[in-house]
């Protein structure tokens, strides 16, 4: 989308709260929050829905952050997003994208206005690091008959959730996730992320800061691209989990010079490197397991040499987030890294460390390390196991591997392999650790099994 910069720089003039129009939120069942000003339009909730034929089926209503960008929970959406449409109540649009946050809590919606703007605008963020106070906001919701409701609240408090800041709501009725919430200023306060578990009507709402890093997050990934890629006639992409296949059977491969070769280019949209494979293959089919809620970028490259530049036309493809593996009991006891020590015999096992440095990450004495637990009763090798790591930069690596859960093993399940030699700190060994977080996790047949964090500093 080539308005995705302009949105980003919008959104964080909004969260800022510079100038924003003083919206007065009705209480009553039916009547939507509106601008004071004549010239700004009408704001509110806009419809996601899905093709079925002619017919449109309802999916939610979400949050519309800047034109052409709609904020929802991604739990409320389908897994397949490719027949979604955005409906202001009279204009229908293409949806380019469905991005989801790196929690894989919030979804961002992604569709491009054109010279035809919807009708209903955004509503201002409200300031970073506000307050909701229960006697001055609502959560405004919508229904499959495409009706909005506001719902009061009756108490509010700060808590943490997801590792951010979050407010726990106690609201008169249920409200859906996805919801908006609003204070008294018609600013956009937050969005329902979740139900709390103890008791009915109680939710956990991300607050505005939260949006914003979302909104900043996906153009991290998205922005450095002219915009999204022209669909090319016979080459299809679809995903099962985080198995992706690329195929271009169907599709006619484009010319080329004299010492030049075609090659699938498949590139995750952060990363700083390229994957490429020959294109002129008699099984013009491709399988990857991939990390699950990264954006990955794909297409056909003519070149001399190998690719360096993304393809001209591409796929932007969102592996879904994984959910948690919970198949045979499965129970992470422990994940980390280890070390093997000095002069250590072939029947040493490397010992956890509680502290992770660069030294240990390079000296080749640093293992990935797991224990587990389950329960089966017949030995089962039909699943995959990713391995990722994720540095401060946001460049991601994988190892791919089999999985196997045995009977014998199954009491408590430790493995473990040397970082050295695999593609996980190749590229860093090469170019430099940058200081900061960085984010390992490993994932069975696409659902995540565990996942820990360490910081170079």
């Amino acid at each position: 989308m080539k308005r995705i910069l302009s949105l980003l720089a919008a959104v964080m003039l909004m969260v800022s709260g510079a100038g924003a129009e003083m919206i007065t939120v009705d209480q009553d069942e039916t009547a939507a929050p509106a601008p004071e000003a004549s010239d700004v339009r009408e704001a509110d909730l806009m419809d996601i829905r899905q093709k079925d034929g002619e017919d449109r089926i309802w999916i939610t209503a979400a949050i519309q952050t800047t034109d052409g960008v709609l904020l929802t929970s991604t739990a409320v959406l389908p897994e397949k997003t490719d027949e979604l449409t955005v409906w202001d109540g009279e204009t229908e649009w293409e949806v380019e994208a469905v991005i989801p946050d790196s929690t894989g809590v919030m979804a961002l919606v992604f569709f491009d206005p054109g010279e035809h703007l919807p009708r209903l605008s955004s509503w201002p963020l409200m300031p970073y690091g506000e307050s909701v106070k229960a006697s001055t906001c609502v959560v405004r919701s919508g229904d499959a008959e495409g009706g909005r409701t506001n719902r009061g609240v009756l108490s509010a408090t700060e808590t943490e959730w997801m590792n951010c800041r979050c407010f726990l709501l106690d609201l008169e009725e249920e409200a859906p996730v996805g919801s908006a919430v609003l204070n008294a200023r018609g600013e956009l306060a937050g969005m329902v992320a979740a139900d709390y578990a103890e008791g009915e009507g109680r939710v956990l709402v991300l607050p505005a800061e939260e949006i914003a890093r979302g909104i900043t997050e996906a153009g991290e990934y998205l922005g450095f691209l002219a915009g999204w890629g022209e669909a090319m006639e016979g080459y299809h992409v679809t995903a099962e989990k985080n198995l992706v296949t690329f195929d271009w059977s169907e599709m006619t491969l484009p010319a080329k010079a004299e010492g030049e070769e075609i090659y699938l280019v498949v590139a995750d949209a952060a990363n700083r490197y390229l994957s490429f494979f020959p294109a002129e293959t008699a099984e013009r089919r491709l399988s990857m397991i991939l990390t699950p809620g990264r954006i990955y970028i794909s297409g056909i490259v003519v070149c001399a040499g190998a690719p360096d530049t993304l393809p001209e036309q591409y796929e932007v493809t969102v592996v879904p987030p994984a959910k948690n593996l919970t198949e045979y009991n499965f129970h992470p006891t422990l994940t980390t890294i280890a070390e093997m020590p000095e002069n250590a015999d072939g029947e040493q096992a490397p010992v956890p460390v509680t502290e992770i440095t660069e030294e240990l990450l390079r000296s080749g004495r640093a293992y990935f390390y797991s224990a587990s637990t389950y329960e089966i009763g017949e030995e089962r090798a039909d699943r995959t196991l990713l391995v990722t790591l994720t540095d401060p930069e946001g460049n991601n690596y994988r190892y791919e591997t089999a999985w196997m859960y045995s009977p014998a093993l199954m009491k408590e399940d430790i493995w473990y392999f040397a970082l050295t030699g695999t593609a996980l700190t190749w590229s860093l060994d090469q170019i430099g650790y940058p200081k900061g977080i960085y984010r390992m996790a490993y994932y069975v047949g696409g659902d995540l099994a565990d996942q820990f964090t360490f910081e170079i500093k």
